[in-house]
């Protein structure tokens, strides 16, 4: 007598049909993609007119609430695996270091008039704020690479990740109110556009 055991079963050869983070998680995701990125956007919408080396307050601490949405997107990422297994899982938690670091030099620039009278520690953390950004880019076009989401979850985290290119051109052509509204608009279409799929349809970010 044999007995015969499947090879699927044991080592199976590709990604596992709808695995991935929990609905909660996505959802959870998706709530704050909603309003991180449209906190911030009402920082722009609203500054004053004023010296570029002051420190906007608003700005400051509402691009905390933009950070944390990306850390959950970077953390939904990871957890259905979208940027393929082993080293293409790095590609979500490189952002995911940058995300504290960037927080805290938003949070440390709070307490004063001038970004000169910032200790130096803010200074050597701010680049972590492009270099994040930069590591979301990446990590969307992997996303788009691999192929484990389909449709808009696979298209408008690159979308997303592309408003510092979008916003200077804008600022470069509309001037500063310009580039407030398509920053605003940017934001709606495409980050803002993913956290209510992930609200209505978490299975979207879960491995096809």
């Amino acid at each position: 007598m044999s007995i015969r055991v499947e090879r699927s079963e044991v080592h199976p050869s590709g990604p596992v049909p709808g695995r991935g983070p929990a609905a909660w998680h996505v959802r959870l995701a998706g709530l704050l993609l909603v309003a991180g990125p449209l906190v911030w956007a009402s920082s722009f919408l609203t500054k004053p007119e004023m010296p570029e080396e002051e420190v906007y307050h608003f700005d400051m601490a509402t691009s905390v609430f933009f950070l944390i949405a990306l850390f959950a997107l970077a953390s939904v990422v990871l957890a259905a695996r979208a940027t393929g297994d082993r080293k293409g899982r790095a590609f979500p938690i490189v952002p995911m270091v940058f995300f504290p670091i960037g927080i805290a030099s938003s949070l440390g620039n709070l307490p004063y008039e001038t970004y000169d009278q910032a200790p130096a520690w803010v200074s050597i953390t701010d680049p972590a704020w492009p270099l994040s950004q930069l590591a979301m880019i990446a990590s969307a076009v992997a996303i788009i690479r691999v192929g484990r989401w389909r449709g808009a979850a696979r298209w408008l985290p690159l979308a997303g990740s592309l408003w510092l290119v979008v916003g200077m051109v804008a600022q470069a052509v509309l001037g500063e109110k310009g580039m407030a509204y398509v920053f605003t608009a940017w934001m709606l279409a495409t980050y803002v556009a993913l956290g209510v799929l992930f609200l209505l349809r978490p299975q979207a970010a879960r491995a096809s």
